[in-house]
């Protein structure tokens, strides 16, 4: 199953606009150039390969059109998912150390809260699109 650019391209929409927040963000917080942009691309690049793959299953039928809930489970794995890439990865590459982020577990079900607003916001840019 392999996506097309007009399948993908909500994805990659995703991914670029997080990017975009995730490093405005961090520059707004007060953190270093390099730290924001370490940031953008950690989560970025999950995003959207999350969105890709989300977008090509709603356009092979496995997360059907005008339904919220198959999109929203997709988005409750993957986002938590890719927010723990991208708070490895920032580490790794920032402070040269692996390591999880504090209490993993309570992470990532935060994650997965905040997965829904993700969700909403997905279906709203596909459907536009």
């Amino acid at each position: 199953m392999t996506a097309t650019p007009r399948i993908a391209l909500p994805g990659l929409m995703i991914g670029a606009v997080s990017a975009l927040f995730a490093g405005g963000l961090a520059l707004i917080g007060g953190m270093p150039a390099s730290w924001a942009a370490v940031t953008a691309v950690a989560l970025g690049l999950p995003l959207a390969a999350f969105g890709t793959g989300c977008s090509a299953l709603r356009e092979h039928g496995v997360l059907r059109g005008g339904t919220f809930a198959p999109v929203a489970l997709y988005w409750m794995i993957a986002f938590p998912a890719a927010r723990l890439v991208q708070d490895v990865g920032t580490r790794l590459i920032l402070d040269e150390r692996l390591d999880w982020p504090p209490h993993p577990l309570a992470f990532l079900a935060y994650q997965a809260l905040i997965s829904v607003g993700f969700a909403i916001g997905f279906v709203w840019v596909h459907e536009r699109l």
